[in-house]
């Protein structure tokens, strides 16, 4: 099973919102040159976001020597990156009031979405958690189960939510002078679908 790529499926379109941002309409009024501070306090939301993808890259990988290592090192992840998650709530919490204009409100949106990624990734380890490793049916069931869960990653709309900060002038001006901000507006591939979940040997119980 591909756990990180899963349970973070649903950042790959993240990219792909704000892809066009850089385009003013014609005849819109430039908005005016953002501050240092304005470009440094739109950086680091940036980087929070950011940060957690990055750190989906660096899960700790699937043990698929028997049933018993499957479950505990899907476990794992799945904590590992619900704490990521959750730093990432806590680190947009803890910026402060905004410099700019309309930007807290992108903020608590941020907030909102990551909150429900957690929600997610929390509700997969206790799925994770009741996963039989005796009976090879019911560890498949129970692996089965899981997907499940961690499909509704799909249901959030990061997406959307990352277009506030397109609809949002000052803030996207810069965001688009901040560095930990670039890769927004790289387009990226289409979202992929979960990978099946893969099964480790039947002659190898845990």
């Amino acid at each position: 099973m591909n756990i990180r790529r899963t349970s973070v499926a649903v950042l790959a379109a993240i990219p792909l919102a704000l892809s066009a941002c850089g385009t003013p309409q014609a005849g819109a009024p430039e908005p005016k040159a953002p501050t240092t501070e304005q470009v440094q306090w739109a950086g680091k939301m940036c980087g929070l976001v950011t940060g957690f993808s990055q750190k989906q890259k660096q899960l700790p990988p699937v043990d698929k020597t028997n049933t018993q290592t499957v479950k505990d090192s899907i476990s794992a992840r799945l904590d590992a990156a619900s704490g990521a998650a959750d730093e990432t709530v806590n680190g947009l919490k803890g910026l402060g009031p905004a410099p700019i204009n309309g930007a807290d409100e992108v903020n608590q949106s941020f907030q909102q979405g990551f909150g429900e990624v957690r929600d997610v990734l929390k509700q997969a380890r206790a799925v994770a958690g009741q996963i039989d490793v005796r009976d090879k049916q019911k560890f498949n069931e129970g692996v089965a189960a899981l997907q499940n869960q961690l499909k509704k990653s799909n249901q959030i709309d990061l997406a959307g939510k990352f277009g506030k900060l397109e609809q949002t002038p000052e803030l996207k001006r810069a965001a688009e002078r901040a560095p930990e901000c670039k890769p927004f507006f790289q387009q990226k591939p289409q979202q992929q679908q979960p990978a099946p979940p893969q099964q480790p040997p039947a002659d190898k119980p845990g």
